[in-house]
């Protein structure tokens, strides 16, 4: 069973976490709380810890340290207001942790292999416009420790694949998500201290967003380097896979919660 610890000096928060029952059907131990830094700290020293819960308390920005240096591969997710909304994130992060824990091939288990995927495939359902909020898109964000600056300026780019249906159903024969692979392949998961990140929405459209990443001001995204990146991208999957693609557009965004569907993405 998973184990998750709860970081938190709120009367409220540690009475929702103790009167909320099912944990053992959820595939949950009962979950642990502490009050301090140091005590998290030692929590998971001596304790195996999946996932945690800390509370907004600006007094643990120092947790947020020691796990990125630490603990980078554990998800860190939502203390909700009320208990309802805190089962559905209990439920969001058993799911995460099942994907994280899979073990379907004959290689060496590799947990960070897996959060990796996961949290791809987080990030093209942002790109895709599947988050509802700006708010979840934070919590999520955190929760999958993604490497991006969720408020910084992102550049957005929609690229037209020319014949996509016909060039994936009569020449590529590996489907969508392949593609997807194929594609990511050719521009890169970073540029010029810049995150690329992508998403085949359907056939004849991808989805591209360059980001910042945390803690980076001094690298801030810059639309002509990403332009010019990706024209010379483009070109090459023309020369090597015959596959003609076109910018249809090219924006610059506020930040990555622009593309909650609550934005209108």
């Amino acid at each position: 069973m998973y184990r998750l610890l709860i970081v938190t000096r709120s009367q409220r928060v540690e009475e929702m976490f103790s009167a909320m029952q099912g944990w053992e059907i959820m595939g949950f131990k009962p979950p642990r709380l502490r009050k301090t830094v140091a005590e998290a700290i030692e929590c998971m020293r001596k304790h195996h810890i999946d996932a945690i819960a800390i509370d907004s308390d600006a007094d643990y920005t120092e947790l947020d340290t020691w796990l990125d240096q630490n603990a980078p591969e554990m998800p860190i997710f939502e203390i909700a207001e009320n208990q309802e909304k805190q089962l559905e994130i209990i439920r969001e992060v058993e799911l995460l942790l099942n994907q994280l824990h899979t073990d379907d091939s004959n290689d060496d288990y590799d947990e960070r292999f897996y959060f990796k995927l996961a949290r791809e495939r987080w990030m093209k359902r942002l790109i895709s416009g599947l988050a509802p909020s700006k708010a979840y898109v934070l919590s999520r964000h955190r929760m999958y420790r993604c490497a991006d600056d969720p408020n910084a300026k992102c550049i957005y780019v929609r690229i037209r694949i020319q014949e996509g249906e016909a060039f994936i159903t009569s020449r590529w024969h590996y489907g969508s998500e392949r593609l997807g692979t194929a594609l990511q392949n050719f521009f890169g998961k970073e540029h010029d201290n810049t995150l690329i990140h992508l998403a085949v929405v359907t056939p004849e459209e991808l989805r591209l967003v360059a980001c910042q990443k945390a803690g980076d001001a001094e690298h801030p995204v810059s639309l002509s380097k990403v332009r010019d990146y990706i024209e010379e991208a483009i070109e090459q999957i023309h020369n090597y896979l015959g596959l003609s693609m076109n910018v249809e557009e090219i924006i610059e965004k506020e930040a990555l919660t622009d593309f909650a569907a609550e934005c209108g993405v």
